[in-house]
C-alpha cells in the first residue's frame, strides 16, 4: 500500500481512509493511473490526497454542489477508468472531508512527494475548476487556493498563469506590494521593505487625524505581511 500511508491513517480522516485505500490501489486502477499519469511513486497517497484537497477547496464555503462533485468524478473517469460502482468509496471520503474540514498542509506535502512534483500545476488547475463550476471563488476560497499554491512550491508567476487560463485577474503578490518584480534579489527585497516600512510607519502621522493614522497603520501591516510572506517563500 505504499510506505507513506501510515500518516493518512491518523488524524480526523483515519478511519474512512483506512476503509477505502485498498479500493484506490486495486490492480486495474494502478495500471490506469500509471498509463495516464506516469511518474507517480506512491499511488495511494496521490489519489487520496488529491481527493482530500479538492473536496476541502470545494467545501470551503459550504457543501459541495453536484457540479463540483462531477469535476472530481469526471477526472477519475477519464484518468482512471472509474465506473459508477467505484465512486462509493470516493464519495465516502469526500463526505468525511466536508464534515471534518482537515488541515490541508499535510495532504499537500504528501501529494507533492507522491508525484515527485510532476503534477503540481494540475492540482492547482483542478482547484480552480472545482471552485469556478460552483460559482464559489470568494475571498476565503481564494486564500485557501493561494496557500495550496505556496505549499506546492509554485511561484506567483506560475500561479498567475493558471489564473489567466480561467480569465481571472492575477494575484496582487507581495512583490507588487513592495514595488518589485518577481526576479528581485533577496537584497533588493530587504532594501525595498526597509524603505517602505520607514516611509509608511504610523509614527510619521501620529499627530494627524484618526483616518490618516488608521490608513498608515493598514499600509504598514500590508508591507510587513508582504515581506514576511517573501521571507517564508524565499527563505530570506
Amino acid at each position: 500500500m505504499g510506505a507513506g500511508l501510515g500518516f493518512l491513517r491518523g488524524g480526523p480522516l483515519g478511519a474512512v481512509i483506512g476503509g477505502t485505500i485498498e479500493h484506490f490501489l486495486g490492480k486495474k486502477l494502478q495500471k490506469n493511473l500509471q498509463e495516464s499519469l506516469p511518474g507517480i511513486i506512491q499511488q495511494g497517497e496521490f489519489i487520496t490526497c488529491m481527493v482530500v484537497i479538492l473536496a476541502r477547496v470545494a467545501g470551503e464555503s459550504g457543501a459541495l454542489t453536484p457540479k463540483q462533485l462531477s469535476v472530481i468524478h469526471n477526472f477519475f473517469m477519464k484518468n482512471l477508468g472509474y465506473g459508477s460502482s467505484d465512486f462509493k468509496s470516493l464519495d465516502r471520503l469526500i463526505k468525511e472531508v466536508e464534515s471534518k474540514k482537515p488541515d490541508i498542509e499535510r495532504y499537500v506535502k504528501e501529494y507533492k512527494e507522491s508525484c515527485q512534483n510532476n503534477y503540481n500545476l494540475l492540482l492547482l488547475a483542478l482547484c480552480y475548476q472545482i471552485t469556478l463550476v460552483g460559482n464559489d471563488l470568494g475571498a476565503e476560497t481564494q486564500s485557501l487556493i493561494k496557500k495550496i499554491g505556496l505549499e506546492l512550491g509554485l511561484s506567483y508567476d506560475q500561479h498567475n498563469v493558471i489564473r489567466a487560463k480561467y480569465s481571472l485577474e492575477p494575484f496582487k503578490t507581495p512583490y507588487h506590494v513592495l514595488g518589485l518584480s518577481s526576479d528581485a534579489s533577496n537584497d533588493e527585497i530587504k532594501k525595498a521593505y526597509r524603505k517602505l516600512a520607514s516611509q509608511c510607519h504610523p509614527d510619521r502621522v501620529a499627530m494627524e487625524d484618526e483616518n490618516m493614522v488608521n490608513e498608515a497603520h493598514l499600509n504598514f501591516l500590508k508591507i510587513q505581511s508582504a515581506y514576511q510572506e517573501l521571507e517564508k517563500v524565499r527563505k530570506i
